[in-house]
């Protein structure tokens, strides 16, 4: 009895002891939460911990902001702080032990996050301003948007962008202007990664697959629509895009990523952030990631069967095979620097990429095979207070040592290397100072480019190729009443390729109806200076095309010189202008008159007798010699096809000089009810300088087909054939030789001229014109779960007969009307997340070079008119979701042209299909 009484006894204290146990495992997690943007406490939010799928514990802040989550076993925790009108937060990794755990969280109001600061639209030295005060048209990608979509370009990003008009050539190939004016070869935007230039040092063409770091470590993409001359000088007269990656004191940690997907598409990214010291502060961050797919098949149908003689002896009658590869790996490396106690810090940035494989577009020599094309950056960004000053260097490698070289880049119709080795060094430096209610910034920037192509891109002008442009520039911010701020710039720059300087001013007056609502105007007057290869460029396009034998060739203009006709010739015949014709008996290095009468004999001898269907008649026309008054010419601007041009219209080629822009805007941008955001922007723009793209410059000689064919039927005649026979006879050789030209108009300028090579050079845009528009955006944070967004833009005109004329006209290569709408869906306490995107954009035509859809096509080497682009729908849908048994990893997808419309954006591109992405990426 006693014994099976301290049986029960014992079990009884055994059960106790296990529950007794049981409850000094369990924790809680206290914390604090408050308005990030003024600190104050906020009560009534609620406070979760979740693990796994499940939700561990739930609380509610009191009045002072606190809380506290109780009876939580130990473990890891999410933990997930919510309030109405305020985005929610979480924060991975709580760990709750037996001395409990803490997290607070500061939450920022939807209104704050519809109002980010902003630095583009201002001066470095001013440290920013909020969205709503900016004065321009500007918007922002952030970085939650980015990191949730795997993409892979930046250029998905900015699809949706207002303003923005995006062509996209392939899996990561794309060009992104503002406000229309594409080009097949643009670098028409001003593109920055960390205040520094992210173009194509010599070339000046943006080329987003030769960035620097990875998508991951992007904090924000700003996007400034309109001139910004008066801040960044040169080149900056049609909008700025900035690429903002993030500091390594905001971001510590690392994070891994492994994406797969269509057309065999894998990319590995990593990056990783720490910061050290003790009392000054250090930040080092390294990002870097791998990319390689196969492009979408093209048959471009200006691409010969194989490759010419021009090409090098590796490469030479081979044929043509359009190279469907693209890889690419690149990383970045950066260290911060703050010093203890003060406004001090400097960051230095080193970066490298390179291009394996991946075709590009260029505007005179047409689809190019970028090969083990390489770019570097090293920059260095001090900040002492209101004192900016940086100086940056970048390097581009186009994978080739020389002209012979077969290992690198080349241009896909000629198969001849470029070499690019070109450089350019920057210096800049701002300060900032208060004078009475004005907040001044006075700057000044220095930038030296190095031109280097082993004669593969600037051909004879080379070792006399570099440009060096300096300027200074002072900004005024004066408050005029509470209401109405008022902000003025002015600029002046210098080059030594120009003459004179270019003046730029900016005026933005900002009416603040209250602090969520403002109406701002402002006029901005910008300037694009040419490029180098607009100065400088020398190669062949084509060769050995037409009867005769002719050879085309790219040529840039001279700076501060130009191009002039050799008018020493006969001047009752085309006002005196000289040709070269491969069919005169001195050869085709003696400029003679541009009659017929000169190269009749040797036209025969050379091109009728060639046709074996004319053999009997060959006595009669090898005994023909007639005069200038018997057979006549003209002269046609197109090689290939009947485009007259009068003799008084051939004029000399006035030196290049810089582009202006002479924009005014009126702009409103509000937040109403805290909720929706909304911007306007109507512009109008007046371009002068217009006009200024590479075309035929010097035209070709051509019989005039009536003459011609009345001085063969009377030949005919007289030599015996009946009349009908002599007509029908002299009619058919007319017919098939019409076309075939004699020589070709010749500058007198022989460095680049010394033959009858037909020449495409940059003619100095003369004319003027103007266009208008209007860009909208609507953001709308309907409550703590969705947030709805659309866009809209437009331009009255895409098409400018007055420059260029009826046959080659300007135009705008990018469509009229562009509109988008989006819905996101975001679930932090669940982990999910959820975007789908609609966007419409309307037909247009395009003449960009090689690159158009003009028939007959003005450029020799492109025969067919490429098709213009069709109007398109595109529905694009992606998902990211935190996974329950480990809430370090994130799952992704994305899936562009989910309908698979399969249509190109720009001519010589594919028809981009469907295209599937996921991703996984590990958070530690």
């Amino acid at each position: 009895m006693v014994g099976r009484f301290v049986s029960r006894l014992s079990a009884i204290a055994a059960f106790f002891a296990i529950a007794s146990s049981a409850v000094a495992q369990t924790g809680s997690i206290t914390g604090k939460v408050t308005d990030a943007n003024s600190g104050k406490p906020l009560g009534a939010a609620n406070v979760q911990a979740v693990s796994g799928t499940r939700t561990a514990g739930t609380a509610v802040t009191g009045a002072d902001g606190s809380y506290r989550l109780t009876g939580l076993p130990f473990g890891s925790y999410s933990v997930v702080a919510t309030k109405i009108g305020y985005a929610p937060k979480r924060t991975e990794g709580i760990t709750v032990s037996a001395g409990g755990a803490t997290a607070s969280f500061a939450l920022s109001e939807f209104a704050v996050q519809l109002n980010p600061v902003v630095t583009t639209a201002s001066p470095n030295a001013s440290g920013g301003v909020k969205y709503l005060e900016a004065p321009a048209a500007i918007s922002v990608v952030s970085a939650e948007r980015i990191s949730a979509k795997p993409v892979t370009s930046i250029a998905e990003f900015l699809k949706t962008v207002p303003g923005l008009s995006v062509s996209s050539a392939g899996l990561v190939q794309s060009n992104t202007v503002s406000r229309g004016f594409n080009n097949a070869f643009s670098g028409a935007m001003l593109n920055l990664q960390d205040y520094r230039f992210a173009g194509v040092p010599s070339l000046r063409v943006n080329v987003p697959f030769l960035y620097t770091g990875t998508n991951e470590d992007i904090e924000r993409i700003e996007v400034l629509n309109g001139p910004a001359a008066a801040l960044y000088g040169p080149n900056s007269a049609n909008g700025v895009l900035h690429i903002i990656t993030k500091s390594p004191f905001q971001s510590k940690g690392t994070s891994l990523s492994v994406d797969g997907g269509g057309r065999a598409l894998i990319r590995g990214s990593g990056r990783t952030a720490w910061v050290f010291g003790d009392k000054d502060e250090w930040g080092f961050k390294l990002s870097g990631e791998y990319l390689s797919g196969t492009d979408w098949p093209y048959t471009d149908p200006n691409l010969p069967a194989v490759y010419p003689n021009t090409a090098p002896a590796g490469r030479r009658g081979l044929p043509i095979v359009r190279d469907l590869g693209v890889r690419h790996y690149g990383a970045e490396g950066r260290l911060d620097y703050r010093a203890s106690g003060s406004d001090l810090e400097n960051i230095l940035t080193a970066g490298y990429t390179k291009l394996l494989r991946g075709i590009e577009l260029t505007t005179s020599f047409g689809p190019v095979l970028g090969k083990n094309w390489s770019y570097e950056s090293f920059q260095d960004r001090f900040r002492y207070k209101k004192f900016f000053a940086q100086v940056f260097y970048n390097g581009s490698n186009s994978g080739n040592d020389g002209p012979s070289d077969t290992t690198g880049t080349y241009a896909m119709n000629t198969g001849i290397p470029f070499v690019d080795q070109s450089t350019v060094t920057v210096g800049q430096v701002q300060q900032g100072f208060d004078l009475l209610k004005a907040k001044m910034v006075v700057g000044a920037d220095y930038i030296a480019t190095e031109p280097k192509s082993q004669g593969t891109i600037f051909g004879r002008n080379e070792g006399n190729t570099s440009i060096s442009e300096y300027g200074a520039y002072l900004q005024a911010a004066v408050p005029l009443n509470p209401k109405l701020d008022f902000t003025g710039a002015a600029r002046l720059d210098q080059t030594n390729r120009l003459a004179g300087s270019q003046f730029s001013p900016r005026l933005a007056l900002v009416y603040k109806y209250d602090s969520a609502n403002n109406l701002r105007f402002t006029f901005s007057r910008a300037f694009n200076s040419p490029a180098s290869f607009e100065y400088f460029l020398d190669q062949y396009i084509a060769t050995n095309v037409a009867p005769g034998g002719y050879n085309v060739r790219a040529t840039g203009n001279p700076p501060k010189t130009g191009w002039q006709f050799d008018r020493s010739c006969d001047a009752t015949i085309n006002a005196g202008l000289c040709m070269h014709s491969p069919f005169v008996s001195q050869g085709a290095l003696v400029p003679v008159a541009s009659s017929a009468a000169a190269a009749f004999p040797g036209f025969v001898n050379s091109v009728l007798a060639a046709n074996p269907g004319l053999a009997g008649l060959m006595p009669i026309l090898r005994s023909l010699t007639p005069t200038a008054a018997q057979v006549g010419t003209v002269l046609s601007s197109v090689l290939g096809a009947s485009v007259p041009v009068a003799a008084s219209a051939v004029t000399d080629l006035a030196p290049l000089t810089p582009g202006f822009n002479n924009t005014w805007e009126v702009g409103y941008k509000g937040i109403i009810g805290e909720r929706l955001r909304i911007a306007v922007d109507a512009w109008y723009q007046v371009r002068s300088g217009v006009g200024q793209v590479i075309a035929q410059n010097t035209p070709v000689v051509l019989f005039e087909p009536t003459s011609l064919q009345n001085y063969l039927t009377a030949a005919f005649t007289a030599a015996g054939l009946p009349a009908p026979v002599a007509a029908g006879t002299a009619a058919g050789i007319v017919s098939s030789i019409k076309l075939a030209p004699l020589g070709t108009v010749t500058f007198n300028n022989p460095t680049l001229a010394p033959d009858h090579t037909i020449i495409y050079t940059y003619r100095q845009g003369l004319g003027e014109i103007d266009v208008r528009g209007l860009d909208v955006a609507l953001d709308y944070q309907a409550n703590d779960y969705w947030m709805l967004a659309a866009t809209y833009s437009n331009q009255d005109k895409i098409v400018f007969p007055e420059i260029g004329g009826a046959a080659n006209p300007l135009m705008s290569n990018s469509p009229k009307y562009r509109a988008s709408g989006t819905a996101r869906y975001n679930d932090d306490a669940n982990g999910f997340g959820f975007e789908t995107t609609v966007r419409y954009m309307d037909a247009f035509p395009v003449n960009s070079g090689y690159f158009n859809s003009l028939s007959p096509n003005p450029v020799v080497g492109s025969r067919f008119p490429y098709d213009p682009i069709n109007a398109q729908t595109q529905v694009d849908i992606g998902v990211s979701y935190k996974l329950p048994i480990a809430q370090k990893v994130t799952w992704s997808l994305n899936v562009s042209n989910l309908l698979d419309n399969r249509e190109p954006t720009f001519p010589g591109t594919p028809s981009i299909g469907r295209l599937v992405i996921t991703r996984l990426r590990y958070a530690f």
